[in-house]
């Protein structure tokens, strides 16, 4: 069966457990947002979730009515579903609902995914306060359920003024010339910087850099970061080209309102280590964004230095509601004096709701 149906009076709430049914979801959630957000659409969650994770979306409806859609996904091992479900809000795109009735949309979507007999955990990444805290408040209570808590990688954000120099200005004195120097560097050694990259250039790219780059990355990990990209409306990708024509470096991501997230970045530092290609990319790529009005850069799972000292961390919690049930209390034990390879098993992909595990921007120091 892949459809659950469930009784949450004045509410019912079906879980979808195929890609199908989910994409199927288009025009409910077109209906739910007033503005057109590439995020919260079916293809763009389907894109992101990796074969180590299952899909799932909970539909609420009041009076025969959709009143929101909660994304989830559940961990799979050796292909089989554990019983242990993620939700990741950690950039509001977990919720498909109006504003005022979020809160119990959550609430109705934790209850039946937990009347899922195998469901047995829920690591909701949310935000330390609001709605979704108060939600799986309310919940815990009336499910009777043990509550774990625990602290996320942060994605994080970097305002951007509305002209360049006034960027570097920010900059403390020797960002600001490193900034300069490798930039000046790279221009008169004759390479290139490519403010536009269609995807078959960005897949050339990716597949030109993979083994050039110092953070090793699965095939299945590129192929699912260029398939959230491709899935985006608004994406954008940018380059760095050799003056004999290869590729030095990449990076992706889409646009959504007035803010530009990058979702990965892949550079050859393995042959150019000395040229700092990550400083030119970023030095580039934010002079870009600023001059098409972007007014925010989202770093997903955070920033290296010094960046990251300039960029704040978008606060966020990841809770564990755990079902009370003597065999699945035994199971927690059983994990957590295993060791750390087990305790964090769950873990693997835990930032894959939008987040490429490949060179992500902490990995690439600026």
């Amino acid at each position: 069966m892949r459809t659950h149906v469930f009784d949450v009076h004045p509410y019912t709430a079906a879980v979808l457990c195929s890609a199908s049914a989910i994409r199927a979801l288009d025009p409910s959630v077109a209906q739910l947002t007033r503005e057109r957000d590439i995020t919260v659409e079916p293809r763009f969650f389907l894109a992101a979730v990796s074969s180590a994770w299952a899909p799932r979306a909970v539909v609420v409806r009041r009076d025969e009515q959709v009143v929101g859609v909660v994304y989830a996904k559940e961990r799979r091992w050796g292909g089989v579903a554990t019983g242990l479900v993620c939700l990741d809000g950690r950039l509001g795109n977990m919720i498909v609902a109006d504003r005022a009735n979020m809160e119990d949309v959550l609430r109705v979507a934790i209850q039946a995914l937990f009347a899922m007999r195998r469901v047995v955990e829920l690591r909701l990444l949310i935000p330390p306060s609001g709605l979704e805290a108060r939600a799986v408040a309310r919940t815990r209570a009336l499910l009777d359920l043990d509550l774990g808590c625990s602290s996320p990688d942060p994605h994080t954000r970097l305002p951007l003024p509305a002209e360049y120099e006034q960027f570097l200005e920010v900059l403390g004195y020797k960002t600001r010339r490193n900034f300069r120097y490798y930039r000046r560097k790279f221009h008169e050694a004759g390479h290139t910087y490519l403010p536009e990259l269609s995807m078959p250039e960005v897949k050339s790219a990716v597949a030109a850099l993979r083994s050039r780059c110092r953070i090793s990355s699965r095939r299945s990990e590129i192929e699912r970061a260029l398939n959230v990209v491709a899935a985006a409306d608004r994406p954008w990708a940018v380059g760095l080209k050799h003056r004999h024509g290869e590729w030095l470096s990449v990076a992706a991501g889409w646009y959504s309102a007035d803010r530009a997230v990058i979702f990965f970045q892949l550079n050859n530092d393995r042959e150019h280590a000395e040229a700092s290609l990550s400083v030119v990319l970023r030095a580039r790529l934010i002079e870009t964004l600023i001059a098409r009005g972007t007014r925010e850069l989202i770093f997903w799972s955070g920033s290296a230095p010094p960046l990251s000292r300039y960029a704040t961390e978008i606060p966020a919690v990841a809770l564990h509601l755990d079902s009370r049930t003597p065999a699945w209390r035994l199971a927690r034990f059983v994990i957590r004096i295993a060791g750390r390879h087990l305790s964090n098993w769950m873990d693997t992909d835990l930032r894959d709701a939008g987040s490429p595990v490949i060179a992500n921007p902490r990995g690439h120091a600026v």
